[in-house]
């Protein structure tokens, strides 16, 4: 191994052998609190951290040898039952002290003045243990090298890396910047140091080899640097791996240092999310590969929370909800509203919409908020334009009624440019039988039954020379039809927007119902989109919307 500097009385020998235990009396590790050796005192939550391990290093001390210890520290002397310790600090300069006890330390750069001295102070310093953090990375390994070595300053550990340069630090101290070294495979040659830092039971993923780019200068919005910011690039379309609820906006492998620095090696070819998190505030955007190596300074901002909705499936207890290129994960309740915490702001985010059983991708949306705020957002869905072929609409009469026949052949056939509304629109041409109850409709059937209880309104253009409705509804049989339908809008020569919201869905199956009992008895299964015309021989319709629905 190597020579340790032994501080303090310790008398340890022969402490794990029974034998030894025999022939000497138990030995006295320290005195009690205000003695004159006693002047530290080890708890963790307020219990005594009972024989503690305690060792002293120079902050610039480094393993003697190339020999593999996964211990933070050899001891140099144990706390009491009680925990209480003496440690002598040397008075010629500065010195790391480290307690570890079964996966929580404490660690501290410390000089005389620093800490209660033996046989002056009255009251030991306290020192509380923390849960250690784990740390694993690469390094650059030399050419004509199969390994590096990699320490941390001021303790004992010391491990060797594999031949690409991965390495593993099980057991880092927490709260408290460390020094990393390495050193090549001969143990001859420093290959540099890098700062550390880890907060408890933090595990982060390190990559410390050599890089062309530049460093990254992260600023808060003071321009103060943002120390210790958590730091993580994500390919721009990457989902999570783990479909479990992930309130935290990036789990981040790495911090910048103590100057708001930090080097990446940059990606050579796609698009990424670069996101940078520090205390409420981040910078999140959605770079190229030849944009990342011209980043010098980037600046936080406040984070925002959004709040919304997307439209289940009505036999979907809830959705999953996700931001490409970020890890936070949140699931809807039974009607598809959601929030998400603590997003970027001031960036398009992309969000993607996950089945309850994570199979399948549901819907997608791109929104933004502003910084320090909660977005109610609601999505708007243009469910049918008719700039392409208006795949799945279709055209219906009722067949019942003889005389009446559509003679538009097609929804397609029916498309059509529209000099006033500047787009493509549905044109329809009908004749109806002489009868009041004879209809003609277009209209799509969704591939599930949909949870409609949601939705704000819906939007769409109309013209013609009769009359139109628009109908929810679930028609299953000749003899199950639940509907929530309009009255009757009159059509001019000019083109008319007609905004629908469900208090307006008043007319169902029945003869007599309510608004209220019409729309509730369609809106958690609603499996038809129906426009309906009466009187007249020709209609148009565009762009059909709805507001507060997504899927």
């Amino acid at each position: 191994m190597k020579k340790l500097l032994l501080l303090g009385s310790v008398a340890l020998l022969g402490w794990s052998c029974s034998s030894a235990l025999d022939e000497y009396p138990p030995i006295d590790f320290v005195k009690g609190p205000g003695s004159e050796t006693t002047n530290g005192h080890a708890l963790i939550d307020g219990r005594a951290a009972s024989f503690a391990s305690i060792a002293v290093r120079k902050v610039d001390h480094k393993a003697e040898k190339a020999v593999e210890e996964n211990a933070l520290v050899v001891t140099n002397l144990y706390a009491s039952a009680e925990g209480y310790f003496d440690v002598n600090i040397p008075n010629d300069g500065k010195y790391r002290l480290t307690v570890v006890h079964d996966g929580v330390a404490y660690t501290k750069v410390v000089t005389r003045s620093d800490f209660a001295e033996p046989g002056k102070a009255d009251v030991p310093d306290t020192v509380n243990l923390v849960a250690t953090g784990i740390v694993a990375g690469i390094v650059d390994v030399p050419e004509g090298s199969s390994s590096v070595w990699v320490g941390i300053l001021g303790t004992d550990v010391l491990v060797k890396t594999d031949s690409n340069g991965w390495f593993a630090l099980p057991a880092v101290p927490a709260n408290d910047s460390l020094q990393l070294y390495f050193v090549d495979e001969k143990y001859k040659k420093d290959l540099g140091e890098e700062t550390l830092y880890v907060q408890p039971m933090e595990s982060v993923l390190k990559d410390y080899r050599s890089l062309d780019d530049g460093k990254v200068v992260v600023l808060q919005k003071d321009g103060t640097p943002a120390a210790y910011a958590t730091v993580a690039l994500r390919a721009s379309d990457a989902m999570v791996e783990e479909y479990a609820v992930q309130n935290q906006m990036v789990d981040s492998y790495f911090r910048t240092d103590t100057n708001g620095k930090f080097t990446m090696k940059w990606p050579k070819k796609g698009d990424y999310r670069l996101t940078v998190v520090s205390d409420g505030f981040a910078f999140s955007k959605v770079f190229s590969a030849k944009e990342l190596p011209d980043l010098d300074t980037i600046k936080l901002s406040a984070t925002a929370s959004i709040s919304s909705k997307v439209t289940l499936r009505s036999s979907a207890e809830y959705a999953w909800v996700g931001v490409y290129g970020l890890d936070v994960l949140v699931k809807t309740n039974n009607v598809g509203a959601y929030v998400l915490p603590n997003v970027p702001a001031g960036d398009t985010l992309s969000l993607y919409f996950l089945t309850a059983d994570s199979n399948s991708l549901y819907a997608e949306w791109k929104t933004a908020a502003e910084p320090y705020s909660t977005q109610f957002l609601s999505p708007v869905m243009v469910l049918q334009d008719f700039e392409a072929d208006a795949d799945g609409w279709y055209l219906n009469i009722d067949s019942l009624k003889k005389g009446t026949e559509f003679k538009t052949a097609n929804v397609k056939a029916g498309i059509e440019k529209d000099s006033i509304r500047g787009s493509k629109v549905f044109h329809g041409k009908y004749k109806l039988a002489n009868d009041d109850y004879a209809w003609a409709l277009i209209g799509t059937s969704f591939e599930h039954y949909m949870n409609f209880a949601a939705i704000d309104s819906i939007v769409f253009y109309a013209k013609g020379n009769g009359s139109i409705r628009l109908s929810l509804e679930n028609w299953v049989s000749p003899t199950v039809n639940l509907k929530a339908a309009t009255d009757w809008y009159s059509l001019s020569s000019k083109w008319k927007r007609i905004s629908v919201n469900p208090a307006e869905l008043c007319v169902g199956s029945a003869n007599e119902e309510t608004c209220f009992t019409t729309w509730n008895a369609v809106k958690g299964g609603v499996k038809q989109f129906h426009i309906f015309v009466e009187g007249g021989s020709e209609f148009y319709v565009d762009d059909v919307t709805l507001y507060g629905a997504l899927f």
